[in-house]
């Protein structure tokens, strides 16, 4: 503020510039930069991780009925390029994080699909084509990818959210953004709490009056004297008091561990798979069992669904696949004999059935 003096003599007056907090720009998401939460590292790798290991079955329609026979060489191994854990497992991370998967086709001498090519999704365009008169024909889809124009006879689309009017899929990154960003965004901050958060870690405070000089000066010894390990030594009237937080609150865990919820509800995984709870849950036996089966039939069910579909689409018309999803209600030894007994008895299998359901010599 100018003085009396200063306005006198019509000096300009001079204002110190206001102190400013930085704005915080919020995280951008992207499937890379949602991959870097450990909940969505862990959730997908969860989904993905069952349906890449898991048998498939070959089904065909003879007669009126439908009949299992042996898996053809396109579903024993999808890819030339691959082997078929890690095709379908990618095909699930696209699933998961881009909500489309491609795959290119391949088709042999005799007209059939006999290699699969995984697409990245976030490089491939589907479109309705225009005409030469500029209209834009409804009728025909259309796949661009790395300058190079795919027929829908050339591609395999799949999904696991659509909706109407929409070719692509809608990805659960894409769609909860908002919720992802404050995720990241809390990450950095707990991660940088101690170093730049704008947070003191003490304060030194005094009942005299000091000049700027004195304070400075003061401040300056005392950093010294705690860089280098030092006894501090304070007068007149000096007092520190140290700003502290317990562990808990520095890293946000109440907060992280709703946000962990939230990414858990956003991909369909049971809370404990991510290492958390929701409150007033219990632990018993048949709670477990029957978390396993809502997770299989609401969230595994949507990806597997989509991916027999479109190999069933790649193989001759009237056959098709399915996963056997079995080995994840194996329940323990003495049940399942137990189960194999009143199957036996009932006629529904036989001995050696079960011995090869259980993995043993026929």
């Amino acid at each position: 503020m100018a003085t009396f003096l200063d306005r006198l003599l019509g000096r300009k007056e001079v204002r110190a510039a206001q102190p400013t907090i930085p704005t915080r720009l919020a995280a951008t998401v992207t499937p890379n930069s949602a991959l870097t939460l450990t909940a969505v590292y862990r959730a997908i790798q969860i989904i993905a991780t069952p349906i890449s290991k898991m048998s498939i079955n070959t089904y065909r329609y003879a007669t009126g009925l439908e009949l299992k026979i042996e898996n053809p060489v396109l579903v024993e191994n999808p890819s030339l390029d691959q082997n078929r854990r890690d095709f379908l497992f990618q095909t699930v991370v696209d699933l998961a994080l881009e909500g489309n998967a491609y795959w290119l086709k391949g088709y042999g001498s005799n007209g059939q699909v006999n290699n699969l090519t995984i697409l990245p999704a976030a490089s491939v365009m589907p479109s309705y084509p225009k005409m030469t008169d500029g209209t834009i024909d409804y009728s025909v889809i259309v796949y661009d990818y790395m300058g190079i124009r795919y027929t829908k006879r050339e591609i395999e689309h799949l999904r696991i959210f659509s909706r109407a009017g929409l070719l692509k899929g809608v990805s659960p990154i894409e769609s909860c953004r908002k919720d992802l960003s404050a995720a990241i965004d809390l990450r950095d901050y707990a991660g940088n709490w101690f170093t730049s958060a704008g947070v003191p870690t003490g304060v030194l405070k005094t009942n005299s009056m000091i000049n700027a000089a004195e304070a400075e000066e003061v401040t300056a010894n005392w950093h010294n004297k705690q860089q280098n390990r030092q006894v501090a030594v304070l007068g007149n009237g000096f007092d520190y008091q140290q700003i502290a937080l317990s562990p808990r609150d520095a890293l946000f865990t109440e907060i992280q561990d709703q946000q962990v919820q939230t990414i858990a509800r956003l991909f369909g995984i049971p809370p404990r798979l991510l290492l958390t709870s929701v409150p007033g849950s219990s632990d018993t036996y048949s709670n477990l069992q029957d978390e396993q089966f809502v997770f299989f039939r609401h969230t595994l069910m949507a990806y597997s669904d989509a991916i027999t579909d479109a190999l069933s689409n790649c193989l001759p018309r009237g056959t098709r696949v399915q996963f056997d999803f079995e080995h994840l209600f194996k329940a323990d030894v003495a049940a399942r004999y137990n189960y194999y007994k009143i199957a036996i008895d009932a006629g529904i299998l036989t001995a050696e059935e079960v011995r090869t359901k259980e993995g043993l010599d026929v």
